[in-house]
């Protein structure tokens, strides 16, 4: 975890205009009240604040709220995609059409403390160009805290980018690492590991997370499961290496059940038991085979997602002066 650095590297603006990322997917319930903690947040701040709100495909009222919010109050702007694309893509779209020196992003659901938002600041303004926050152990969520640790550890074996355990999407991100973020054209968009892989000036602020204010989770263990193998396949070559070490294990193996065969059938009387031997054998290799195809179907089907150049989301809706079509999100190379 890198320190936080007290001496300014660059000049920040005096008055910044501040954009707050939140993606939101079925959250209704939550949108007036995050508006009413921001803009209360923000009433004591020497910034001009922007809400940009991420619809990514809501079936429930979601929309029309921030429709009605962006009508009332002329801060607040909205992109509504055509469908759920998920909620990194979601970010990356925030991250995208956000217009501020500084860009903040935060979930919808209100677990990331609009509150925070001065400290983070404060950061910024000594010079560190991201800040991102580290959520405390949830009491009562043993398991899903041993399981996330355990993941960020190996995350960070695997691919060597330091993606910080209990890391979350409430960071604060300078002007400058939101272009190079758009450089990373991706489809696979993993903003997590991303952002620590293009380095830059950092530190870390804790946070005790809150209880959701409204609805219930989307991160359901599909969900997670997918998360989880976006992070290892995106930044990481080591299951394709660990294929060439199963492989070479598994030849020592045969080599050497083979030389015992050959010795028990010419040097004694024994005969080689061949029944319970051969299935083992079978059943060994072929789990071997069948785990090899899975590790390089995942890369295959990654590289045939990113030759096509699909746009990583499309917009259906959006405020004015925000494209009303994303084909800039995945520019075609030159």
């Amino acid at each position: 975890m890198s320190q936080h650095r007290a001496a300014q590297a660059t000049p920040r603006p005096a008055h910044p205009l501040i954009s707050v990322v939140v993606p939101v997917f079925n959250e209704e319930a939550c949108l007036e009240e995050i508006v009413r903690r921001l803009v209360a947040v923000f009433s004591g701040l020497p910034a001009d604040l922007e809400m940009l709100f991420v619809d990514d495909g809501s079936d429930d009222g979601t929309l029309a709220v921030v429709e009605q919010l962006a009508a009332a109050d002329e801060r607040i702007k909205f992109l509504s995609l055509s469908r759920n694309f998920g909620h990194q893509v979601a970010l990356a779209a925030g991250l995208e059409n956000a217009a501020g020196d500084v860009v903040i992003s935060m979930d919808g659901d209100l677990q990331h403390p609009p509150e925070l938002i001065p400290t983070l600041i404060d950061r910024w303004r000594q010079g560190d160009d991201v800040v991102y926050t580290i959520r405390k152990a949830n009491r009562g969520h043993g398991l899903k805290e041993a399981l996330s640790r355990s993941f960020y550890v190996l995350l960070r074996r695997l691919t060597g980018v330091d993606v910080p355990t209990g890391g979350a999407d409430f960071r604060l991100l300078d002007r400058k690492v939101v272009n190079a973020l758009g450089d990373c054209n991706e489809h696979f968009v993993f903003v997590r590991g991303l952002v620590p892989w293009l380095g830059f000036k950092r530190s870390a602020v804790d946070y005790e997370a809150s209880q959701r204010f409204a609805g219930r989770t989307k991160y359901m263990p599909r969900r997670m499961l997918a998360f989880a193998l976006d992070g290892v396949f995106a930044f990481s070559t080591v299951p394709l290496r660990f294929i060439s070490i199963m492989g070479a294990v598994t030849i020592v193996l045969g080599l050497a059940y083979g030389s015992y065969s050959v010795y028990v059938r010419l040097f004694t009387d024994r005969a080689v038991s061949g029944w319970t031997s051969l299935v083992v054998v079978m059943l060994v290799f072929s789990g071997t085979q069948l785990l090899s195809l899975g590790i390089l179907s995942e890369y295959i089907g990654r590289i045939y997602e990113e030759v096509k150049r699909r746009p990583r989301y499309v917009v259906d809706r959006a405020s004015a002066g925000l494209p009303a079509a994303a084909s800039r999100s995945l520019p075609a190379r030159p």
